[in-house]
């Protein structure tokens, strides 16, 4: 890992063992709070993109173009950023955005899709499924890819189960796996000591609000109990140091037996650390996905 990267770590760990729990703790003040803001961040306009906000079925969808690079392959990025399912994207979120749109000259759709407490991740994947028949009137299946973060991620996989007409490509960033009770929680609960920032009060959070009235062991939550047959080729990132981590470990395991095409990058870092591109292995990690996005 890089040395700044290792510094950063160090720095939360410590402050998390302050009285307020630190980065936990504020994380954990963030997620009882519930964030349905959608305005895109003033900076962005200066970045060189075309932007365009469009209103479907009362929500947002934000679309973004490189001004110079031409979409010579008629590509299409499907991006769902993470939050919960109770918060809008962050500046990582943004950048990121950015600088996929212009590596790869895609035209990016990032849906604002339903958000908890008025509404649940059913009535997420079921308006996802109207945007992307949506997206499906100008871009090819094939030319299509579906990308997303933490729950963004597991949107992404459930919504691509639920489609008869499945996107090209997955680009799969810290999926939220062994979402469960149980044993399954309690392993979490012993792997967060690892995560610099993530808690299982916050999984226990979301499961009362995103995961409403759904089985927590439902294809529409965790990406465990999908049926991958005729899934397209994916690309995971993932961290060893996310309380996710044990699970997202036998998950892969279990797609592999599938014999699911995937490849993976991993890193002893924490949750989202693919999207951190003030880090090395951030910059690379967008590099490599954009990359693997146009082949």
């Amino acid at each position: 890992m890089s040395l700044l990267y290792r510094i950063a770590e160090n720095v939360c760990y410590k402050l998390n063992r302050l009285p307020g729990g630190g980065v936990k703790g504020l994380m954990l003040m963030e997620s009882k709070v519930l964030a349905d803001k959608d305005e895109l961040p003033r900076n962005i306009y200066r970045k060189g993109l075309k932007i365009k906000t469009v209103n479907y079925l009362d929500l947002k969808i934000h679309i973004f173009k490189d001004n110079k690079k031409k979409n010579k392959d008629h590509k299409a990025i499907l991006f769902l950023p993470g939050g919960g399912g109770m918060a809008r994207a962050t500046s990582l979120h943004y950048d990121t955005i950015t600088k996929i749109a212009k590596k790869t000259g895609a035209t990016v759709f990032m849906a604002n899709y339903p958000l908890a407490p008025e509404y649940n991740v059913r009535d997420a994947l079921e308006w996802l499924e109207k945007v992307y028949d949506r997206i499906l009137q100008r871009y090819n299946a094939q030319n299509i890819i579906f990308m997303g973060d933490s729950a963004g991620a597991n949107l992404i996989l459930s919504l691509t189960y639920r489609l008869k007409k499945k996107p090209g490509k997955l680009v799969v960033i810290s999926p939220a796996c062994g979402l469960e009770n149980g044993e399954n929680r309690n392993i979490r609960l012993v792997f967060e000591d690892y995560d610099p920032i993530l808690n299982v009060k916050m999984n226990d959070i979301i499961a009362d609000n995103w995961c409403r009235n759904v089985p927590l062991d439902s294809p529409d939550i965790s990406p465990e109990y999908i049926d991958y047959k005729g899934f397209p080729p994916m690309y995971f990132f993932y961290g060893k140091h996310e309380l996710f981590y044990p699970h997202v470990m036998n998950y892969l395991c279990s797609l592999r037996s599938q014999g699911v095409e995937f490849s993976k990058e991993v890193n002893s870092m924490c949750h989202d650390w693919a999207l951190c591109s003030f880090f090395p292995e951030g910059r690379r990690a967008i590099k490599k996905m954009s990359k693997w996005i146009m082949k």
